[in-house]
């Protein structure tokens, strides 16, 4: 994951580009540690699901590759095992406009 997170932080216009082209306004990874073993959470916030799904689908990009990569070493199994129901989402409009990779 940190090889990940390199690669955003050191191509950041690429980045964008990626972000640009899919309506991508948020994503947020998170490990959720629990008794039953860990489980990797994402959020994705975008203007149109169905072009992000499509534009992933057909991109070459060396930032995919590493997200691949990285899915494939740390998921045991790639499906759902949980139902998360959106409680509240808010952004404050006076965010500043910036790409940041943490």
């Amino acid at each position: 994951m940190a090889e990940l997170k390199e690669a955003a932080q050191a191509d950041r216009e690429g980045v964008l580009e990626i972000w640009n082209e899919e309506s991508l306004r948020t994503l947020s990874i998170f490990i959720e540690r629990t008794e039953r073993g860990d489980y990797l959470v994402r959020y994705i916030e975008t203007d149109d699901i169905d072009r992000l799904i499509e534009t992933r689908r057909n991109s070459t990009h060396l930032f995919h590759d590493l997200e691949d990569e990285m899915m494939a070493e740390v998921l045991e199994n790639p499906e759902n095992v949980g139902e998360f129901e959106p409680v509240f989402h808010s952004v404050n409009p006076n965010q500043p406009n910036s790409f940041v990779a943490r």
